[in-house]
């Protein structure tokens, strides 16, 4: 619970000034609901830099741990930079937060802070303060973001000229758009917008506003929409914008409380989603217990195939995508993985990132597919050191734009596993799961990537991805049961091997081939045949040789030996 004693808030302001007393949110929350407002902004929304090293210091100031804030951690954990960094050599995390300082005045220049008070960062320290807005007085309007200001009048003639030139162009640009199945392309958009009301409650408590905190931190961390937080009725948006989703939260006071979600689209309005969600006693909201009850409604509403991105998704059906859309597909792609759609998603990151290079999430979308095709049995072997060339390109330009994306870290943890770098890929993946801790599909992507460097968190991330999974198809239990194989488990074996089923969609193969080495694994030869036959009949050229659908996988040389050797003990294969 946080310790509003702790957190030092400067309310001195200019001289004569004041600042109200203020009953309701702690002060802790006022600095966090006026942060969302700053990160709202649009230009803190092109600086997803300065958007997140705003977000890190706010978050360790209003835990009571600004005073401890060093340049070290600033860089390391504030800024991603490696754990080895000098802070005596590198005066990185000094220039940022400088450019930080720079960034919320020039912010406040335009911007009425929404609780009255604003966020300031003392000069020679990293811990931030609110304190007492002052009106700039004369101050010259802001500079658009992107002013066109021609040098004279256009004449009706060069108007004319100048609407052809961009007919031409829009035309070029729909002629190079190819439809994935049929129907006109779609442009590109925006993620849409959730707002968040305040938790409703019988009652203003402070579980309450403990409560909403968390919600805020979770479903802030997913990358299928923006998250706003509702401000108090009557207070005006100064980056007003169209919500598509709104989701509420009513919380029931008693000593075993329950919060009712409901999430509702905004045009048409109709209900979507909702949740009944049992929380812990108030009187001991502990941190892990709050997590453990809220995590899994985050993870329904946040995960890259959840509620929203399901709802999203079936807006583009039969349609060629762009953007935020390519994405959407892309990790649709990803669950059911079916060869007719791999190239379609190829070619709408491609297009996308021609259309805007500076998108982490389809920089590493590239990254993944570009490992993909390098590890394919169809692939020259000649060009798969150039692919891994592509997938390192693709996957530090990510970096480059936002360290903090967590696909971004997870495909820089495959590209060092790949070459064998296990401290490097450890690293990745464990930053990776800690930046999204409620999207299964990451979680089993990077519990699998520690499997390979044999880490001790690979178990525990995988198990996560299998308890926020909603899905009947069981699909993270395989990674379990690779996991079982590698350690010669038989425990785990039996445990996944139970739970795990056929999936719903896409390929079987890969199913059927590590599900008969796990039977042969435990010993028992009647489900390995069975397994084994399944494979035979439906995937005749797999069984003929499983070892280069095992590569294709993209698994280490040690599993690979151990499923193939399980599979020759039992003499399913040679």
């Amino acid at each position: 619970m946080t310790d509003t004693s702790e957190i030092a808030i400067n309310r001195a302001g200019a001289k004569g000034s004041s600042v109200p007393n203020r009953s309701g949110p702690p002060e802790a929350e006022l600095m966090r609901e006026e942060l969302q407002s700053v990160i709202d902004s649009t230009d803190f929304a092109r600086a997803p830099i300065m958007k997140r090293l705003l977000s890190f210091l706010v978050g360790e100031t209003a835990a009571g741990r600004g005073d401890q804030l060093k340049a070290y951690s600033v860089a390391v954990d504030g800024l991603g930079r490696a754990p080895d960094y000098d802070a005596r050599a590198d005066s990185y995390p000094r220039v940022q937060v400088g450019r930080l300082r720079r960034m919320l005045d020039s912010y406040y220049r335009a911007t009425a802070p929404v609780v009255g008070l604003r966020l300031t960062i003392p000069s020679g320290r990293y811990k931030v303060m609110l304190e007492a807005a002052q009106p700039e007085v004369g101050e010259p309007a802001p500079v658009p973001a992107i002013p066109f200001i021609p040098e004279r009048p256009l004449v009706f003639g060069q108007q004319i000229a100048l609407l052809l030139v961009l007919l031409l162009a829009g035309t070029v640009l729909v002629l190079q758009i190819v439809p994935m199945r049929t129907g006109p392309p779609i442009a590109d958009r925006e993620r849409p917008l959730v707002d968040l009301s305040a938790v409703e409650m019988a009652s203003r408590s402070e579980f309450g506003s403990l409560l909403r905190a968390r919600l805020l931190d979770g479903l802030s961390r997913s990358t299928m929409y923006d998250l706003r937080a509702v401000r108090p009725t009557g207070a005006l948006d100064p980056h007003p914008r169209l919500a598509s989703y709104r989701l509420s939260a009513e919380l029931t006071s008693s000593d075993r409380p329950r919060l009712f979600l409901r999430l509702s689209s905004a045009a048409p309005e109709r209900l979507v989603w909702s949740g009944d969600i049992s929380l812990p006693k108030t009187g001991d909201p502990g941190g892990d217990a709050l997590d453990h009850a809220l995590a899994p409604a985050i993870a329904t509403l946040g995960r890259v195939n959840g509620v929203i991105a399901t709802h999203q998704l079936q807006g583009n059906s039969g349609r060629q995508a762009i953007g935020y859309s390519c994405l959407l597909l892309y990790h649709q792609y990803r669950k059911v993985r079916t060869d007719e759609e791999l190239e379609n998603v190829r070619s709408c990151v491609t297009n996308s990132l021609e259309l805007n290079p500076n998108n982490a999430g389809l920089q590493a979308a590239a990254a993944q597919l570009a490992i993909e095709k390098m590890v394919s049995t169809r692939t020259d072997p000649r060009n798969r050191s150039t692919l891994l060339l592509t997938a390192r390109r693709h996957s530090q330009i990510a970096a480059s734009i936002d360290p903090f994306d967590a696909w971004t870290n997870a495909a820089r943890a495959r590209i060092a596993l790949l070459r064998k770098s296990c401290p490097q890929a450890i690293n990745f993946a464990r930053r990776a799961a800690q930046l999204q801790p409620y999207d299964p599909t990451l979680l089993a992507d990077t519990g699998t990537y520690l499997l390979g460097c044999d880490d001790i968190l690979a178990e525990s991330m995988i198990r996560r991805a299998i308890a926020l999974d909603d899905n009947p198809e069981g699909r993270f239990y395989a990674p379990l049961l690779l996991l079982a194989i590698s350690r010669d488990n038989r425990r785990i074996a039996q445990e996944a091997l139970t739970r795990m089923a056929p999936p719903i969609v896409g390929r079987h193969g890969d199913f059927y081939l590590i599900s008969a080495s796990g039977y042969a694994m435990i010993g028992d030869l009647t489900q390995a045949k069975t397994a084994w036959a399944q494979l035979e009949t439906s995937y005749p050229a797999i069984a003929r040789d499983p070892k280069n659908l095992i590569e294709r996988l993209g698994y280490t040389e040690q599993l690979q030996a151990k499923v193939i050797g399980h599979l020759r003990e039992v003499r399913l294969t040679r």
